[in-house]
């Protein structure tokens, strides 16, 4: 459901709280690098496939949020996971990526190596990504591995990796600050578990890990705002649930969980965090809309059309889809605090009602062809019966007898929901009449 659609439940219900999907913006999965046949000569690093893509993963966040957490629980554990085992440098590999020594990118496969991170590429550089690097690379020169290959590793120019390492290493300085964010900390399970060094292993799944940092958080280092996670090289399908902890400007925290299944309070289901993403209706204009799809697949077919939808309202919109009973008006009386003029111009009381004036119609629902309309004290008038879109759809004269019966041959309407109103000088009377 839209912002604008959310407004307008606001204006006639009450507050509405949103849920803040805008904070999250995007989960970008970058192929940082594929692997070669010369990246799998090192016997230093250690054994690194041919074919081995290195994947980096951004969280997208709004201009004023920052990232708090990583983390995993009971509802939602945290989930690395691959098709084949993950690598792990064996020579200057650490488990988090402000761990890495920036000096020694350039030594063997270290820079593919496999870690989490709170936004630092080494220890000093923040991640970025390729595309948006604007200084360059410090990964050329590389010094060529156990097997000394002439021009160094990490050389490959695939075209799905984007632009060579040896180009655009999508790292950028810390202008003066430090990669280990303020207050780091990692609880319960560590991830050291498989991503140290030399660790084998294709899957990190935790109900209780946490990596996290001190308020205000972690922002990126461009105005983008994408904020690296983790870097992950496999040979295999890269797959992942993640959870994470986001700051607003005003030191409110929310919960993105990659999963809708017992929700939390705070917590807020987002399908950007699982890759392969889920897809859906991403477009919130569509009863289809599903607020946890990480990408469209076309689903949408249904636009919202917000009304009145019960039958004995003298605004019951058949057009309508979604319901929303503050939008109902019976009466003058009885009008949800709309001004009945606006919303039933045909059926507002134009003047006050003078003498009695009692009346029925049946049956109702009608399943033959005549509606019985009878009246008690009603002057001159007629009897209208109107469609869903307020079309007389038949009209029948009183004759101004203090009381009587009208036949009304309801035959060529269609079945469904009409109004039917008695009407005369001062006074109109109305109801739902049902046609079966």
């Amino acid at each position: 459901m839209s912002a604008r659609h959310l407004l307008l439940l606001a204006t006639l219900a009450g507050p509405v709280q949103l849920q803040a999907q805008a904070d999250l913006e995007n989960v970008i999965v970058e192929t940082y690098y594929i692997s070669d046949a010369n990246d799998a000569t090192d016997l230093i690093g250690g054994g690194l496939a041919t074919g081995s893509r290195t994947y980096r993963v951004f969280v997208d966040l709004c201009d004023s949020c920052a990232l708090r957490a990583l983390y995993g629980d009971v509802p939602h554990p945290l989930n690395i996971s691959s098709t084949a085992n993950f690598f792990n440098n064996a020579d200057r590999g650490r488990t988090f990526g402000h761990e890495i020594n920036n000096g020694a990118l350039d030594e063997n496969t270290v820079a593919l190596d496999s870690w989490f991170s709170v936004g630092a590429g080494s220890n000093q550089k923040f991640g970025v990504l390729k595309e948006g690097d604007p200084d360059g690379s410090i990964l050329g020169g590389n010094d060529g591995g156990s097997a000394m290959i002439p021009g160094g590793l990490l050389q490959n120019a695939d075209p799905l990796a984007g632009a060579p390492l040896d180009s655009l290493d999508g790292l950028v300085p810390l202008n003066g600050g430090t990669a280990l964010p303020a207050g780091f900390a990692v609880t319960g399970t560590s991830p050291d578990s498989l991503f140290r060094d030399s660790t084998a292993g294709n899957a990190f799944i935790t109900w209780d890990t946490r990596i996290s940092c001190i308020a205000p958080g972690v922002r990126g280092p461009s105005p983008d705002n994408r904020i690296l996670i983790g870097q992950f090289t496999t040979a295999g399908e890269l797959s992942f649930c993640l959870n994470i902890e986001v700051q607003r400007a005003d030191g409110t925290i929310i919960k993105y969980v990659c999963s809708d299944t017992l929700l939390q309070p705070g917590e807020v289901a987002s399908g950007l965090l699982q890759y392969p993403p889920v897809c859906g209706c991403t477009d919130p204009d569509f009863l289809e809309f599903d607020p946890t799809a990480g990408c469209d697949d076309g689903s949408c077919a249904t636009p919202i059309v917000f009304g009145c939808l019960d039958t004995l309202a003298c605004n019951f919109d058949p057009t309508a889809n979604f319901p929303v009973a503050q939008l109902c008006c019976y009466g003058p009386d009885n009008c949800n605090g709309l001004d009945i003029t606006l919303v039933c111009p045909d059926v507002s009381v134009d003047a006050p009602i003078t003498g009695r004036s009692e009346w029925t119609f049946r049956p109702n629902p009608v399943r033959d062809d005549v509606v019985i309309v009878d009246w008690n004290g009603a002057p001159a008038g007629v009897v209208r019966v109107l469609d869903g879109v307020g079309r007389t759809v038949l009209v029948a004269r009183l004759d101004g007898a203090p009381q009587g019966q009208v036949h009304l041959d309801v035959a060529q309407l269609p079945p469904g929901p009409y109004l039917i109103r008695l009407e005369g000088p001062g006074s109109i009377r109305t109801g739902r009449l049902i046609r079966e």
